[in-house]
């Protein structure tokens, strides 16, 4: 009898569908992209660096030569533009060398015109200004003239407006600040100069240069490394006047009329003390 061996078992597995296989494949080929194109990126990512503005401080120097290179447009009062109606509230305005400058009786001087509101009551403008850059040592602020006219372009009066130095906590409300007070019922124009006076003085700023600067790094950051090019110093500095720089100026506000009755004008006086003044007080109650 012949003997029968069985031939080992296969195991036969239906055939691929075309698009199953298609899908699987383009799956697969999508999967190892993306794991090279990360692969890639750990190598090619690179993280932006801040830059740091090496733009030197303005020229008070070369502000005043642009004022005296300068050919005017107005040589009197009525000749200049008057369009624009004083701010309820204090704007931001830029005195620069695009600004037109005048020669009205002797001086010569960028200007900004206004015409004011109709007469109610006496009423106050006020003026800020902010040093030109954040070390004072090296920088310089706008000082106003403030003249008044009536209808017939006539001045009333002419105001070297003092500053006085306010520092808060919100930035904004930090500066120089002055004001004058708008009392003549003929009151129509304002004319926003700055006279030889003005630039020729100074104003009084006792306080660290670095307190305008916005700028904290870390001491563990790798940048706390870079020092500035100006040295950081504290104490008081004399800023002195320019023809040009950034001016806020409108009708006054209660946080506006809070910094001007409270800056700082002048050094203050050295004395005895507060401890002396308070006993002096209450001995002549």
């Amino acid at each position: 009898m012949r003997s029968y061996t069985p031939s080992p078992a296969r195991l036969v597995l239906p055939a691929a569908h075309p698009a199953f296989t298609v899908r699987r494949l383009f799956r697969i080929t999508t999967s190892l992209l993306a794991i090279a194109s990360l692969a890639g990126c750990s190598h090619a990512i690179r993280i932006p660096l801040p830059e740091f503005d090496n733009t030197p401080p303005p020229s008070r120097e070369a502000a005043m030569q642009r004022l005296k290179d300068a050919t005017p447009c107005c040589h009197a009062w009525v000749d200049l533009p008057f369009h624009d109606a004083l701010p309820d509230q204090p704007r931001e305005f830029t005195i620069d060398k695009f600004s037109p400058v005048a020669d009205i009786e002797g001086e010569r001087t960028h200007f900004l015109t206004f015409v004011l509101p109709r007469f109610k009551k006496p009423y106050r403008v006020v003026f800020q200004t902010q040093p030109s850059a954040r070390h004072l040592g090296n920088s310089f602020l706008f000082a106003p003239t403030a003249t008044v006219l009536n209808a017939d372009y006539k001045p009333l009066s002419s105001t070297d407006v003092p500053l006085c130095v306010y520092i808060s906590w919100r930035p904004s409300m930090s500066g120089s600040f002055g004001a004058i007070e708008i009392k003549d019922p003929n009151a129509q124009y304002l004319v926003v100069t700055t006279s030889k006076a003005q630039l020729d003085a100074t104003t009084y700023w006792a306080q660290s240069p670095t307190s305008f600067s916005n700028v904290n790094v870390p001491s563990a950051s790798a940048f706390a490394s870079i020092k500035s090019d100006a040295p950081v110093t504290s104490g008081s500095f004399n800023v002195p006047h320019s023809p040009e720089g950034a001016l806020y100026l409108g009708e006054m506000t209660p946080a506006y009329a809070n910094a001007v009755d409270n800056g700082l004008c002048a050094k203050p006086k050295a004395g005895a003390g507060l401890l002396p003044e308070l006993r002096h007080a209450l001995h002549n109650r």
